[in-house]
């Protein structure tokens, strides 16, 4: 997985619309393109593209498809007709991060050469899409997840035959297999993600609840299914095939249970896996019902959370946390229950 910014300002409305960045292959005098447009060339499935408008970053995308040929669909002359799109996945951000305030973080995260910013001002360079550091990009995730996006990732769902088509069709369109896709552990992340400020910047959006709803369903198994193959595996690493044949994924058949994985440790006891799975980087919350709350009281130590990271990515990540959920998170009010209150 790579990082990229864009630097989007009267076309931003449009190419966030239509889900796409567009760039011209030659230039106006028939020369290469410069090579800020040829980065277009570079961007992958899963790659992450911050978008930058005046000095903010407004979105954060996910690529779904490589750069294909395509004539410019915008409404202007200012380039040649010849161009290459790329399909983005936006996902706009409460609270849009302001580079220049953030300049002395973000200079020695920057490249030496074609970097997106300025080091001295942190206003951006001239031109459209850069690439970036990893540690620049993984900065800017931590950031998003201190403050939120504006579309919730995170869904609780009850898997039925249909929903399991699903997986099949997004990974088939991106062209990869199940096969492809292995997850890494790592260490919990250090320090409270919790952000500094409640205030909500609220965006007046149209959302397609159906195509949103297909994507987080996909997302949520797509975790359980990398999990149960990891616990599968790990148990047949250690001698133990008897008991990988027994590792369950309950959530597949119903709902209700607090947890999505039945494993077992080496010594034969049962292990509770809940499973949260996130494109975003290892510091975004995650949505828990109290259910799962409760259970991980009862099952103790035996309770383990399983994060997992950068699923759009072709190498996932996870870390894990074990015990009662309240023990390692802060746990933060989103939603109530009404009821009518008695009137006499």
């Amino acid at each position: 997985m790579k990082y990229f910014v864009v630097f989007q300002g009267k076309t931003f409305k449009q190419e966030h619309k239509e889900g796409i960045l567009w760039a011209p292959s030659t230039a106006k005098n028939g020369e290469k393109p410069s090579f800020h447009w040829e980065n277009m060339t570079k961007c992958n499935p899963g790659d992450v593209i911050f978008s930058v408008v005046k000095n903010r970053i407004v979105a954060r995308g996910i690529v779904s498809f490589k750069a294909i040929s395509k004539e410019n669909p915008f409404d202007n002359d200012l380039w040649t007709r010849d161009g290459w799109l790329v399909k983005l996945d936006y996902s706009f951000i409460d609270n849009p991060i302001k580079i220049s305030d953030r300049i002395k973080e973000i200079r020695p995260l920057l490249q030496e050469k074609y970097a997106p910013f300025i080091k001295k001002t942190g206003f951006g360079n001239v031109g459209y899409l850069f690439d970036c550091t990893d540690e620049l990009g993984r900065y800017f995730d931590n950031l998003i997840s201190d403050i939120y996006l504006g579309e919730d990732l995170e869904k609780v769902f009850v898997i039925t035959p249909d929903e399991a088509l699903i997986i099949e069709n997004i990974l088939s369109e991106s062209g990869k297999q199940n096969a492809d896709f292995v997850i890494i552990e790592n260490s919990i992340p250090v320090g409270s993600n919790r952000p500094k400020s409640k205030k909500k910047k609220i965006n007046y959006k149209k959302t397609d609840f159906m195509k949103k709803a297909e994507k987080d369903i996909a997302k949520g198994m797509l975790a359980e299914k990398l999990v149960e193959a990891y616990e599968k595996n790990e148990l047949m690493r250690n001698g133990r095939s008897d008991l990988a044949d027994k590792v369950k994924w309950v959530a597949a058949e119903a709902d209700g249970f607090g947890y999505d994985i039945l494993s077992y440790y080496k010594d034969g006891r049962e292990k509770f896996i809940e499973v949260k799975g996130t494109s975003l980087g290892e510091r975004h919350p995650f949505d828990i019902s109290i259910n799962e709350v409760f259970t991980s009281q009862e099952k103790g130590e035996d309770y383990w959370i399983y994060r997992v990271y950068h699923l759009d990515s072709n190498s996932p990540e996870f870390y894990k946390v074990q015990g009662p959920v309240d023990k390692f998170f802060d746990l933060s009010a989103t939603s109530f229950k009404a009821f009518f209150k008695n009137q006499e």
